[in-house]
């Protein structure tokens, strides 16, 4: 994406900040009336979501630069910073440890304080490693591969049957939406680390949409499918920041707006990977027709 002036980034990472704060200020004080708030709310959202997309635009070109530097001499680093397939493959390698030790922390802590949507959560990530182990361990055997046309094939049907994967993740989520709405659940972070999550769910939102388009000029389907995971990742990742935000600041006289905007996101979420299995299996048939 185009580079913004020193000038404009500063303009927005002040006005970030500045609605941040305003922000926060109402959350605990009520200073504003309902409509002040929804704008500020709103200006928060929009300055905060642009700054996140600038500031990893920002890190992005100097990572960039660093890695071209370190590759000019080591033949490694070059090759994974010439090689999409290889760097995609490995930088996928952390988010599916990540994804195992989520499920074994959430299914111990839903077991001991006998939460089902603790459990359901424990589900999902279970669900998600599956799907990345799968995703990797199949690009390996690929690699190894040297017939092209063999290599497209086996790359067709594991872009297909982790669109299937996808259906079933859909009703792991609303299983999780379903507890939502009619019991006790949500994320809790202790103190100012909520902050931080936020950040950090913000950060993956962007970046897996980065990925996303950047994919799509490879025209691998197995890369495809991998980023495809990562985005479906990232929006849970915001579903559950939000139940987190609700749980740390909401008034016990909101639990209706609470459980409406859970169930408006976590349908929205929920949706969105059903359809990108469908839609996954619609393309898959399609690819396969085409290449014979």
């Amino acid at each position: 994406m185009p580079q913004l002036a020193l000038k404009y980034r500063l303009l927005l990472y002040g006005s970030m900040f500045v609605f941040v704060i305003l922000s926060m200020i109402n959350v605990f004080y009520a200073c504003f009336n309902d409509l002040a708030a929804i704008g500020c709310y709103g200006l928060t959202a929009l300055t905060f979501a642009a700054g996140i997309v600038c500031l990893v635009s920002d890190v992005g070109r100097h990572i960039k630069k660093t890695v071209k530097s370190v590759a000019a001499v080591n033949p490694y680093v070059s090759r994974m910073a010439c090689d999409d397939r290889l760097r995609t493959v490995v930088l996928s390698v952390p988010e599916v440890v990540e994804n195992v030790l989520f499920a074994v922390l959430n299914g111990v802590t839903g077991i001991v304080s006998h939460s089902a949507w603790l459990g359901t959560l424990s589900a999902y990530y279970i669900l998600l490693s599956i799907m990345r182990i799968s995703a990797i361990s199949q690009a390996w055997k690929i690699s190894q591969m040297t017939q092209d046309p063999v290599r497209k094939q086996k790359e067709f049907r594991v872009y297909s049957q982790d669109s299937v994967l996808f259906l079933l993740l859909a009703l792991v989520l609303a299983g999780m939406v379903i507890l939502l709405e009619f019991s006790a659940g949500g994320k809790t972070y202790p103190g100012l680390t909520i902050y931080a999550a936020a950040a950090y769910a913000f950060y993956r939102i962007t970046l897996s949409m980065i990925n996303m388009i950047k994919v799509k000029k490879l025209r691998s389907p197995l890369l495809m499918i991998i980023r495809k995971i990562g985005y479906a990742d990232a929006c849970v990742s915001i579903l559950i920041l939000q139940t987190a935000l609700f749980s740390s600041f909401a008034q016990p006289a909101e639990a209706e707006f609470v459980k409406l905007m859970n169930g408006m996101t976590g349908s929205g979420v929920c949706v969105m990977i059903f359809a990108m299995g469908v839609q996954g299996l619609c393309a898959g048939r399609q690819m396969k027709e085409r290449n014979g």
